[in-house]
């Protein structure tokens, strides 16, 4: 069986996922202000009527709820990814030392949704509620937990990074392997003259 194609489909599943879970955690915070700002009638219609900074408060709230499910159920589905990963890895006596790769990936991803996730979710749903100015310190904590998790962020991609690197350049060594010692068969090099 292909088990460093099936890993290297899995790593890159994996990878994307995060890419993508990430992007649109991005843009659903910059559509708060995409929305107060449209152009949109209906949309200036029900903003005059909740008010300017209500109409923020709560999209801001629900901005933070949604980001929090999607990144919540992204680490959920991270989980089997990693797992199956790691089995693959296992399945080839050449790749067996790169499943310390994904186990480091998954345990970052563990540590994320424990220890930063939960503490980043009611954060942002409770200062999503406070004016601009206020929250302070609260703030100050709350940028510093999306610090930490992008550095998590970060370190799992590099590592995953690293994976994909060291599958290619082991799959281009056994063809290089192959190609050597195919040639080197001499009644191959007859056949061929």
């Amino acid at each position: 069986m292909h088990w460093r194609r099936i890993a290297s489909f899995l790593l890159g599943a994996w990878l994307a996922g995060s890419l993508v879970a990430a992007l649109a955690c991005l843009n659903n915070v910059n559509s708060v202000d995409e929305a107060l700002a449209s152009g949109d009638t209906t949309a200036r219609q029900v903003i005059a009527r909740a008010e300017h900074e209500g109409a923020r408060m709560l999209l801001s709230s629900l901005t933070a709820v949604q980001n929090a499910r999607l990144l919540s159920n992204w680490e959920l589905a991270e989980a089997p990814i990693g797992l199956l990963l790691m089995f693959t890895l296992l399945m080839e006596r050449h790749t067996r030392i790169l499943a310390a790769l994904p186990l480091v990936m998954l345990l970052l991803v563990g540590f994320e949704h424990v220890l930063v996730l939960p503490d980043i979710a009611w954060l942002s749903q409770a200062l999503s509620f406070l004016p601009v100015g206020e929250g302070g310190a609260q703030r100050g904590r709350l940028d510093n937990l999306d610090r930490i998790y992008f550095f998590a962020e970060a370190l799992k991609l590099l590592f995953g990074l690293g994976l994909a690197v060291l599958l290619f350049v082991m799959r281009a060594e056994r063809r290089g392997s192959r190609s050597s010692s195919h040639m080197s068969n001499p009644l191959e090099r007859r056949a061929r003259v």
